[in-house]
């Protein structure tokens, strides 16, 4: 009976002496995990080191060795909507693998309707681009007012000019009088990239971290620079097209609408911790000669697609409802906003020519019917807008997104972590473009950004 006695005692305190050296290990595990975490913080207050979809998210074990005197970084600002942002990030993930520098990602500034940021000179944008902010006690929505001069030139898209920018409460009814403008007020969001857009390819091929809001106050201090000899600002966009960068110093590639050549190789050798670029879009900002970065650039076209689960899922229920992938074609119109307005009826009127015309060769060779059974068509008008009319007489079968609005439900519990924001309006767009692009064809608006990365995500599928 002693012996069974001692053996348990024997039994309990081994058990014990376990309990107690594994509570140690965690204890030291997570002290190392916490110091690692707080050390990554110190060196990215204000920005979200992630490695996911999800905002908020450290990832040490990927980021341990992000300290702030060993990077340099690189940043730039966004402006217009969504497929020019997404052109702009693009660029700039191609000038930090160049430049071997940690790129810090500004938020997806995200806009229902009319968006009022337009490329402007650097100082100007930057001014904007901070009074866009998240909600807080002060400010309640995320609502701003804009109010504009028309552009009667084509060079702007969408007929703005000058733009001023008041908190949701401005009373505009005055300044409107007063300077003729027109006045609109939007709802934004401040979107995660990673929310939308695939970074697998990126993340194994450059170093980043989002930045959370526009303000260079912010920025400089949450990498602790000084910003007056650790910042280098890269010749800022007096002009649209004022700067044009070049992989290859020994490139005989034209200016052309450009006027000024910047060296890349030049850019390498600056020695300040931040390099802050302005413009960058749009895809001919960057001449891409060497053949490393030709390659890296394709690979990087074919990889920044869409990846949210429940968008891609809106989409694929939508593509069966219409008979499956390939079995329509994809028909991209815009018609709603400064050049394309101007230019409606000739836009339809190019796109009713060019199905008719590939469908009759289509059928001389094949002997297949001469026009297409189905057709899907993204437009930013209404489906009564009179000059859509000819289209809808032309082709009997032809969806938009309206007749699919039952399947569009999921998005409407899709909010932004970061504001609690629905994102149901901001988001329909992005849904008409994915499905227009998984079409055996794809009909584009020519000069148009939405168009071309429909076009390509149809190449791809």
């Amino acid at each position: 009976m002693g012996l069974i006695y001692i053996k348990i005692v024997f039994l309990i305190l081994f058990v014990n002496s376990f309990i107690s050296i594994s509570l140690y290990l965690n204890y030291r595990r997570h002290a190392q995990f916490l110091n690692l975490t707080e050390t990554i913080i110190q060196t990215s207050t204000n920005f979200n080191i992630t490695n996911s979809n999800e905002f908020n998210i450290l990832n040490p074990n990927k980021y341990d060795h992000l300290t702030r005197h060993k990077e340099n970084f690189l940043t730039y600002l966004p402006h217009d909507g969504f497929n020019n942002q997404r052109i702009e990030l693009e660029n700039a993930i191609f000038l930090a693998w160049f430049l071997n520098r940690t790129l810090i990602i500004p938020p997806f500034l995200y806009f229902v309707g009319v968006t009022p940021i337009i490329a402007q000179p650097y100082d100007k944008l930057y001014d904007l681009l901070s009074r866009f902010i998240h909600p807080n006690n002060h400010f309640k929505e995320n609502k701003i007012t804009f109010c504009f001069s028309e552009d009667k030139t084509e060079s702007n898209f969408r007929g703005i000019k000058d733009i001023q920018i008041f908190d949701a409460n401005y009373n505009t009814s005055s300044y409107f009088q007063e300077n003729q403008r027109n006045c609109k007020l939007v709802s934004y969001t401040l979107y995660n990239w990673e929310n939308l857009i695939d970074f697998s390819f990126v993340r194994r091929h450059i170093k980043y971290i989002h930045r959370r809001d526009f303000n260079f106050k912010h920025l400089v201090e949450s990498l602790n620079i000084d910003p007056n000899t650790e910042v280098y600002n890269v010749p800022s966009d007096e002009y649209p097209y004022q700067v044009r960068y070049y992989d290859s110093s020994e490139s005989k590639a034209e200016l052309g609408k450009y006027k000024k050549r910047v060296n890349l190789i030049t850019l390498s050798k600056k020695p300040q911790k931040l390099m802050h670029f302005g413009n960058v879009y749009p895809l001919s900002r960057i001449t891409k000669e060497l053949q490393k970065s030709k390659n890296f650039w394709e690979k990087l076209m074919n990889k920044m697609l869409p990846n949210n689960p429940i968008i891609i899922n809106v989409v694929n229920r939508i593509v069966d409802k219409i008979g499956g992938m390939d079995s329509f074609i994809g028909v991209h119109a815009r018609l709603g906003d400064g050049y394309f307005v101007k230019n409606k009826d000739k836009t339809v009127q190019g796109l009713i020519k060019r199905i008719q015309e590939d469908f009759e060769e289509i059928s001389i060779k094949n002997n297949k019917p001469s026009l297409p059974s189905v057709i899907f068509l993204a437009t930013d008008v209404k489906r009564n807008d009179t000059s859509l009319q000819p289209f809808f007489q032309t082709f009997p079968c032809v969806y938009t997104l309206d007749d699919f609005s039952d399947l569009l439900e999921p998005l409407k519990f899709l909010k932004n972590p970061r504001d609690g924001m629905v994102m149901y309006e901001f988001l329909i767009p992005l849904v008409d473009l994915m499905v227009i692009s998984k079409g055996s064809k794809f009909y584009r608006t020519n000069r148009s950004s939405f168009s071309n990365y429909a076009r390509r995500l149809n190449k791809i599928k």
